[in-house]
């Protein structure tokens, strides 16, 4: 399963970056270096991602279907009154700049939607977790019953620092069950052109 994961993620960044691929960890290690790697976070550690809120489950399953066999599975059993009132949350580990572009990638279905409806109902926010929780993407998405990457875009209008910037998935818009897998953070600088990494 290991080596599956692996070559999920370097098949990716081959695609993507081709020959200018350097160490993610030298990066996020050399603060003066900090754009010579655009990912600003990846993951396929499930055991790391926390959801928050009241009447959720959570549970990684195997999943057909997804990039490496494997999903972090969210059941919303009621729905809220705010979509944030249930949230999977990811921290970043870069640091964004005023104007950066940023483009994020996900993989995800609505393995249950919410009763009457065919596909599932979320927002994917990338925003400060202090107030006034501004936000460089925010964005609702109507997810597919079957495994689908979803691409986002957005600039940053302040800088965001590392420590208080998250992604969050908001699931409480409907009772539901979502799974999701890898994610990719991009930060592809203040001059970058997201149709160039948006299929």
């Amino acid at each position: 399963m290991l080596n599956r994961l692996f070559l999920t993620i370097l098949a990716f960044a081959l695609t993507m970056f081709g020959s200018n691929i350097v160490s993610t960890a030298d990066t996020i290690n050399n603060p003066e270096d900090q754009r010579s790697f655009p990912f600003l976070v990846s993951s396929l550690n499930f055991g790391q991602w926390e959801t928050f809120g009241p009447d959720k489950r959570v549970k990684i399953v195997e999943s057909k279907g997804a990039p490496s066999g494997q999903a972090y599975r969210v059941t919303v059993k009621k729905k809220k009154p705010n979509h944030w009132d249930i949230a999977t949350r990811n921290d970043m580990v870069k640091d964004i700049k005023k104007d950066d572009v940023i483009v994020v990638s996900f993989w995800a279905r609505a393995a249950k939607p919410q009763k009457g409806k065919e596909k599932g109902d979320i927002y994917v926010a990338l925003q400060r977790d202090i107030e006034p929780y501004d936000q460089v993407i925010l964005e609702r998405i109507a997810l597919d019953t079957e495994w689908k990457k979803y691409h986002l875009s957005g600039k940053a209008n302040r800088d965001y620092a590392a420590n208080v910037t998250e992604l969050n998935y908001n699931l409480a818009l409907a009772k539901q069950t979502i799974e999701f897998a890898e994610y990719y953070v991009m930060n592809i600088g203040p001059n970058g052109d997201p149709e160039q990494y948006i299929p």
